[in-house]
């Protein structure tokens, strides 16, 4: 049964750990092995790259030690040269042992000693020389790549440069939360925004107004995009830099985390030859991540597939993609106009944000279109009321709209030091969980562990809720029928599917925590409830 299960093609830690008793060593998983911090840093990580190695921990004399190949001799000739150890080692996968590099040599303690070391005459110099993107000759070039470094290495999504009154700080945000990574002296800050703002094509004299700008790294063999935004505050310029990292985007629906029924309802709705099909949710919910895997899915040579975006954050072969340039007058609604003489099948476009935009996607639909697009709403039913708040009328709304998806973004517990814990009665009631949804319900959550930075989560997950458009639902919208109508009767006919079914099976599965659950399903009802008085409004004026 043994070698059955070693033979098998889909695990591959099965071959590793087969190859690892073939060799006689022990095989590690880096994500859950014991690492002593302290001793992690005798190699340094240059060396630790170059050899594939990466140190454990140390038992009196004896050092034990994670390769790619424990049979390179000239490695382990070097290690014991280094070190002065006896060398043990391990096999470990490449994939593995990158990522726990990148997790265990942290640039923390580098970048404050070069912020220590950048003398005021050297800060004054750099700042009268405007910092050039190449030239290296200045602490603080050193000192904006490795904040740049460590964001990307803890996969943050945003850097946060802030003035306050004696000082400014670093922030990242995290898996949706900010986290304050180091504080230097305020002395520091015109230099380092002068840095960013050179790398990022800004006007590095303009300080009264806010500017965009963008800029392209290369970092461990990956090229990373950055839009860059600089506010000027009372206390200073406050700089944002937004990561766009391709390699994080999820080029396929299976990974996505949609459940199985959510899964196949989408593969058939995106199948549809023609109509509108919405991702729906506030910024940063993994919308554009769903639109690129779902064109990923439709991508193929016989079909025609134009993109109007803003910004093109992945570039897709065969696609032809477009990017906005609101300075030329290249905006949605122009770009659109001469997308429709360009004989397309499926139209992608990146944000339905005025009428105009609208009424062309609809219009679109109409003749034989497939029009993907995102929209902001609360949730999927909504999508229908936001649409004909822009002025699209009901009977073309019932005619063209296919389905929507609405999405948020929920971080995962921690695997290393997830545990069962008993469920929260606050938080049941809070998700409004009826006696017989509380019976074998399960909740976990992280104890934190230097695996999540001590936050109990690491990474995140999707919930999804799916609102497929059947005949008995597209009569309704002809007719104006309210959200609470068209929810109710599509949960009746099972093609609505919610957000908080999805989080409460992935809290189950301790795929995320109760708490999380709560925090999203909380704000959907908040904002159910504020459009609905909105509307109550309006309909008494």
């Amino acid at each position: 049964m043994k070698n059955k299960v070693i033979e098998s093609p889909s695990p591959p830690e099965g071959r590793e750990e087969a190859r690892a008793q073939e060799l006689g060593v022990p095989f590690v998983t880096l994500n859950s092995a014991t690492v002593d911090e302290q001793i992690v840093d005798v190699i340094p990580e240059e060396t630790a790259r170059r050899l594939g190695v990466m140190a454990l921990f140390r038992v009196e004399n004896s050092l034990s030690v994670a390769m790619v190949d424990p049979t390179d001799v000239l490695a382990l000739d070097e290690l014991r040269r280094l070190t002065g150890f006896t060398i043990l080692p391990s096999l470990c996968t490449d994939t593995d042992l990158q990522e726990a590099i990148a997790r265990w040599y942290r640039v923390d303690a580098q970048v404050r000693r070069v912020a220590e070391s950048i003398p005021k005459e050297e800060e004054e110099a750099a700042e009268a020389h405007r910092i050039d993107a190449k030239d290296e000759t200045f602490p603080i070039v050193n000192l904006v790549n490795m904040i740049l470094l460590q964001a990307v290495r803890d996969g943050a999504s945003d850097i946060h440069v802030e003035p306050d009154r004696d000082l400014f700080r670093v922030r990242y945000r995290v898996d949706g939360a900010l986290r304050e990574i180091s504080q230097f002296s305020l002395e520091l800050l015109p230099a380092l925004v002068s840095r960013i703002k050179t790398m990022s094509g800004m006007d590095i004299a303009e300080k009264r107004i806010p500017q965009d700008g963008s800029m392209v790294v290369r970092t461990e063999r990956r090229r990373i995009d950055l839009r860059v935004s600089s506010l000027p505050t009372v206390a200073g310029e406050k700089i944002v830099l937004r990561i766009l990292d391709q390699n994080s985007i999820r080029l396929d629906i299976s990974k996505l985390g949609l459940p199985a029924a959510v899964e196949s309802a989408w593969r058939r709705l995106i199948r549809s030859p023609d109509g509108v099909v919405l991702v729906t949710g506030p910024t940063g919910s993994g919308k554009t991540s769903t639109l690129y895997a779902t064109l990923a899915e439709l991508n193929s040579v016989d079909r025609n597939i134009l993109t109007v975006e803003d910004p093109v954050e992945y570039n897709l072969p065969i696609i032809n993609q477009v990017q906005v340039r609101e300075k030329v007058n290249l905006t949605f609604a122009s770009v659109l106009r001469s997308i429709l003489r360009q004989d397309p099948d499926i139209i992608m476009i990146g944000e339905v944000r005025d009428q105009e935009t609208a009424e062309i996607a609809i219009r679109a639909a109409l003749t034989g279109h497939l029009v993907l697009s995102t929209l902001h709403t609360n949730d999927s039913v909504s999508a229908v009321t936001r649409l004909s708040d822009m002025g699209i009328p009901a009977y073309l709304l019932a005619s063209s709209i296919r389905g929507v998806l609405a999405q948020r973004l929920v971080r995962k517990t921690c695997l290393r030091c997830r545990r069962e814990v008993e469920p929260d009665p606050d938080l049941c009631e809070l998700i409004n969980l009826s006696e017989e949804e509380r019976e074998g319900l399960k909740a976990f959550r992280g104890e934190g562990c230097r695996e999540c930075g001590y936050t109990g989560y690491r990474g995140r997950t999707g919930l999804y809720e799916l609102f497929a458009v059947s005949r008995s639902v597209s009569r309704v919208i002809a007719r104006n029928g309210e959200e609470e109508e068209l929810a109710h009767l599509a949960h009746n006919e099972g093609s609505l599917h919610t957000l908080r079914e999805d989080g409460i099976r992935k809290a189950t599965e301790g795929s995320t925590s109760l708490e999380e659950v709560a925090r999203i399903t909380r704000a959907v009802w908040s904002g159910r409830r504020k459009d609905r008085d909105e509307r109550g409004k309006r309909g008494e004026s």
